[in-house]
């Protein structure tokens, strides 16, 4: 048994552009033999990234320096035997050359260290506390979220250790206040960012969330923010969370992205971290955790994460509405919706999510995306059963009060009951329909609430294929085939090579041009290579379904619809509830 002081770690990089971060730590009074786990996954992020394949150079010695014997046990465990004077040393290394918020980076110009990635625990033992020293370059700073005493940075345990990632170098640090809370930027990267109005817009969209939530539940909050060339990506933490933005994402919509990705990761702060289901904690780092409740953490996350800009003011009402219509639009367009539930999107995201393919389209969908929708549609139908007395938000503090404040996770279905208690009306069919079944979206009866109606934006007469291309070295390549589209229909595969229509060369450009000119069931001649094959076959275009749609307001709404809508787009200050 391992008894207090807990682990003590010691992270330094005595040569950053090799990629190596070289790791010691120290645990006393062990008195048997110890196993050492490094996770294959990162909380946030639902993948086995089997971390432990970039360890290197594992060493265990006792106090006195005396080598320990040890053994590898299997992809994540090395066991070692217990130190004769109780205490129990171990020293690898870390290859970290994976810029993305999920893993870790070194270089010359920085270090990023994401926990579970870097760090092993004790088996057995992640309750310890543990004590951090990082030993970096002379002009190097480290931020991160851990408190820091005695020259050490402090967790309360290992999983709080590992939930709270560093930014180590010579990155630029934004502080600011928000609810009288303290927050800060670490930037690393250089852009067209403009620091004051990032720290403006960030304060509002706080401002916006605490204001839903009732307050801010961390002692401060630290966003680290990496600048790359193309970056996009976002992931939770407790206390903080890291973002990864293009260099040039600062302006017109590029920003107004970026900032729902502020939004998105600061709301995860309450739901997906501290309101989680039951499955997700305490968490297993070295296989699958399954849930069916992902979409709740992070579709309902993806859905508030617009109403927040929205509330912040970072968006106008139209915007708003023209964003949602494109959420819509992106669903509609995938005809795995016929295929994969909202549940099972949930569920089998370890193995399906985030390993998409050719097919993906055409098998999946993503419980961000249809699981907006449904918080979208089941917020509506709240509202219109209540007459804008109750809605959806009112179910997410219900269950932040019952569970997230008392640090205890949600069983599944816990949602479904909440929505159910503040309308007082049950809504088991709600979710048999959209959870779990592959049943279309009923937008028109749910918009009826806000006196929203969604329209096709499609010229008549156009037409479709199926297929995405795209160039490569002046060759079109076919991407993505649809099923059940004329292209799957007349044999065309994803990897084909498009050469010609109709018997005249195309580039990517010309296949919609020539595709623009064709009208319904004019078949089409098209020549491919595949594996270096000729082929031609016969395809026959068919009538573009009613997409793109668009959101419109009725002319004539009454005045429930007038106020339900105001007060779902915060146009007024919120009712009071009974």
């Amino acid at each position: 048994m391992i008894p207090r002081p807990g682990v003590a770690y010691r992270l330094s990089m005595p040569a950053p552009h090799t990629h190596l971060f070289e790791v010691a730590l120290q645990v006393e009074d062990v008195l048997a033999p110890v196993r050492l786990v490094l996770p294959s996954w990162t909380p946030g992020s639902y993948l086995l990234r089997e971390f432990p394949r970039h360890v290197q150079s594992f060493a265990a010695e006792a106090g006195d320096g005396t080598p320990l014997p040890w053994a590898k046990l299997d992809k994540n465990r090395w066991e070692v035997e217990a130190p004769r004077d109780g205490v129990l040393q171990v020293r690898y290394t870390v290859y970290a050359n994976e810029l993305t918020v999920r893993t870790s980076h070194l270089d010359a110009s920085h270090g990023y260290v994401n926990g579970a990635s870097v760090f092993m625990y004790v088996e057995g033992h992640e309750h310890l506390p543990c004590s951090l020293e990082v030993s970096a370059p002379e002009t190097w700073r480290v931020t991160t979220a851990l408190p820091c005493t005695d020259a050490a940075f402090r967790a309360a345990d290992y999983h709080a250790l590992i939930d709270s990632p560093l930014e180590i170098g010579t990155h630029a640090v934004l502080p600011f206040d928000a609810g009288g809370v303290s927050h800060r930027y670490a930037v690393w990267g250089r852009g067209n960012l403009d620091p004051d109005r990032l720290v403006q817009d960030t304060q509002r969209i706080i401002d916006a969330v605490a204001t839903f939530w009732g307050g801010l539940p961390y002692p401060h909050f630290t966003f680290l923010l990496h600048l790359l060339p193309g970056g996009q990506g976002g992931l939770e933490h407790r206390d903080s969370c890291s973002l990864q933005a293009d260099r040039w994402a600062f302006r017109g919509r590029e920003y107004e992205q970026f900032l729902s990705l502020v939004a998105h990761e600061h709301f995860h702060a309450w739901n997906g971290k501290r309101l989680y289901p039951a499955a997700l904690g305490p968490l297993d780092y070295t296989r699958e955790n399954y849930t069916r409740d992902l979409w709740v953490v992070e579709g309902l996350t993806t859905y508030y994460t617009d109403r927040m800009l929205r509330a912040a003011g970072v968006i106008t009402p139209e915007r708003y509405l023209e964003r949602l219509g494109e959420t819509i639009n992106r669903l509609q367009a995938l005809p795995g919706r016929h295929r994969q539930t909202l549940a099972d999107s949930s569920f089998d995201t370890w193995i399906r999510f985030y390993r998409p393919d050719e097919n993906t389209p055409s098998s999946q969908i993503s419980y961000y995306q249809k699981g907006a929708l449904v918080g979208l549609l089941l917020d509506l139908r709240i509202r219109g059963l209540t007459e804008n007395r109750r809605s959806l938000d009112d179910a997410m503090r219900l269950l932040w009060h019952r569970f997230g404040t008392r640090g205890v996770g949600y069983p599944e279905g816990a949602v479904e009951c909440a929505a159910e208690e503040v309308c007082a009306v049950p809504l088991g069919d709600f979710f048999d329909r959209y959870l779990r079944s592959t049943a279309e979206l009923n937008y028109a009866d749910e918009f009826a609430a806000v006196g929203l109606i969604l329209t096709p934006r499609t010229e008549a007469g156009e037409v479709q294929l199926g297929v995405q291309v795209r160039e490569e070295a002046g060759r079109v390549r076919v991407t993505q085939v649809l099923a059940d589209t004329p292209a799957a229909r007349g044999g065309l595969n994803a990897g084909d090579e498009l050469v010609a229509l109709d018997g005249l060369r195309v580039n990517a450009k010309a296949v919609a041009a020539r595709l623009a000119e064709r009208t319904p069931g004019q078949q089409i001649q098209v020549t491919i290579f595949r594996r270096d094959e000729l082929l031609t076959l016969n395809v026959t275009p068919e009538p573009a379904a009613a997409c793109p749609l668009q959101l419109k307001r009725t002319p004539t709404p009454s005045a429930v619809q007038e106020a339900t809508y105001r007060s779902w787009l915060y146009l007024d200050p919120a009712p009071t509830t009974d």
